[in-house]
């Protein structure tokens, strides 16, 4: 369609000079070369037949416009909308001089049929036959992992990266398959592990309420609500061009809201270091907008970006956590509306940012004093969690709440799942010890004097954490580096008599 259009403006008698104008990668000089092929297959209308193109990198050089004008010279130029607006939109004298045709992103079957257009040439550099399955398997992982680039540029660099894999791995006798190479390339460009791209991703998934239930306890509602939530978007069934998942957590301190943000991370990006947070107490007052999206031009900090465009323009597949939602900026929460909607920013610098591929969570601890008065028994939990979501709606916009996911309420920790937290946290410990080839046990009893010592119901699991690191980690370290445990040992802790503290036992390879 493009290059018909094309075709027809130079056909014109004066104003027969074409501006290609799009983004970078999505084909404007294929459409000039396109053009030049046309001419010589002799599939141009008789006025072009004799014609020559001459590619010539004109720059920001303006001379020449009188010629153009008579339409003596018929010319094609290419250019990005930027450098369109900076040089040629200024000058209304050249602007004149041309017709604009935009030239939009091909589609994913588009672009499959244009790589396999120029699959030729890639097979005569790598000397190697590329399959269809890997150019359909090019086109199709690169618009849904690569972002920020466009087709069919990211798919073509994706099968010549594929190609330059294949190469290699030909020479050490691999019998890898090409669908397999490509999804290496893509694990490249975008840092997600190859592991997460092929039907495990669909294990995962089914099974997502389940992993997570394993670290995250006493929060069964909360975890099966954001599981679901991710299964059907990642199943395709939610609103199209949203986030992953957008979630707003509410509820006591150290009841798990966090602890399930990393939860996220790790069984969906397999890394916790894929959880962003954000301290929204930080984002309050003149700037707050700026320093999240990026400054204007001209404005101080405009070359340093925004705070979360930058992030996950940098690692597109992330975890956003957004902490203490409610003391925001009003204007920041305005611009959250267009992210929960569109699954896009634009920022500082006019780049769109897509988040398309991040899950959002917002904590707050709006309403929490009711939760506590329904731990106190003055009040049923229900009619507790009726009041925390009176509060949240008169405190956000209708808009806002509208375009979450859900919104979550967390339970309050009572002492049975606290003491699972402590196996939890002493099985972490365990693992650490077991690094160094020494064995450790606590006993049930070693267990009920943790929870006792570090047990604040109002304060949730943080308090058991801070007590294991503070007393069970500092007296192992402490034996560790006397060389009272070495390679071999086995370390038991058990209650003292007076069930009031810990004894620790170390029975070495030697007994």
């Amino acid at each position: 369609m493009t290059r018909s259009t094309v075709i027809s403006i130079l056909c014109c008698k004066t104003k027969n000079c074409v501006a290609l104008v799009g983004a970078p990668g999505v084909g404007k000089t294929a459409i000039a070369e396109g053009l030049a092929q046309w001419i010589a297959a002799g599939k141009v209308p008789a006025e072009l037949s004799k014609a020559r193109v001459v590619e010539v990198d004109l720059g920001a050089m303006v001379a020449g416009t009188p010629a153009l004008a008579r339409g003596r010279i018929r010319c094609v130029g290419a250019t990005t909308f930027d450098d369109y607006r900076k040089y040629i939109e200024k000058d209304a004298a050249l602007e004149r001089r041309f017709q604009k045709v935009h030239v939009e992103e091909p589609s994913t079957q588009a672009t499959i049929a244009i790589l396999r257009g120029i699959k030729q040439q890639y097979e005569l550099h790598h000397s190697l036959e590329i399959q269809d399955a890997a150019i359909v398997a090019a086109a199709e992982l690169a618009g849904r992992y690569i972002t920020g680039r466009q087709f069919p540029d990211k798919a073509i660099d994706l099968i010549d990266a594929a190609c330059a894999t294949a190469k290699k791995m030909m020479q050490i006798d691999s019998q890898e398959k090409e669908e397999d190479t490509v999804k290496k390339a893509v694990s490249r460009c975008t840092g997600i592990p190859v592991s997460t791209l092929d039907q495990e991703e669909k294990d995962r998934l089914i099974h997502l309420a389940d992993r997570l239930h394993e670290r995250v306890v006493g929060q069964d509602e909360a975890v099966n609500l954001v599981a679901e939530a991710v299964l059907r978007s990642r199943a395709g069934l939610d609103q199209p061009g949203q986030p992953i998942g957008s979630f707003l957590f509410l509820g006591l301190t150290g009841v798990g809201k966090t602890e399930l943000a990393k939860a996220l991370a790790e069984q969906l990006f397999d890394s916790e270091k894929m959880l962003v947070r954000i301290d929204m107490s930080e984002y309050v007052g003149f700037g707050a907008v700026a320093r999240l999206i990026g400054a204007a031009p001209s404005c101080i900090g405009y070359d340093d970006g925004g705070q979360l465009t930058e992030i996950v323009r940098r690692r597109p597949y992330s975890v956003i956590l957004f902490d203490e939602v409610e003391k925001a900026d009003p204007l920041v929460l305005n611009v959250f509306i267009q992210l929960l909607d569109d699954g896009v920013l634009t920022d500082g610098k006019g780049r769109t940012v897509d988040f398309k591929n991040t899950i959002i969570i917002m904590t707050s601890n709006l309403g929490a004093e009711h939760l506590t008065a329904g731990m106190a028994g003055e009040s049923t939990m229900e009619a507790a969690k009726d009041l925390v979501m009176k509060k949240v709606q008169k405190h956000f916009k209708p808009e806002f709440l509208n375009r979450l996911s859900e919104v979550v309420i967390f339970e309050p920790l009572l002492h049975d799942k606290l003491k699972e937290i402590v196996k939890i946290q002493m099985k972490s410990v365990t693992a650490r010890v077991a690094a160094k080839s020494i064995s450790l046990s606590a006993s049930d009893a070693a267990l009920d004097v943790i929870l006792l010592e570090s047990c604040n119901l109002m304060n949730g699991a943080r308090p058991i954490r801070r007590w294991v690191q503070k007393n069970v980690m500092t007296v192992l370290s402490r034996m560790l580096l006397k060389g009272e445990a070495v390679e071999g040992s086995t370390i038991v802790i058990d209650a003292t008599d007076d069930k009031r503290g810990l004894r620790y036992e170390v029975v070495n390879p030697q007994g």
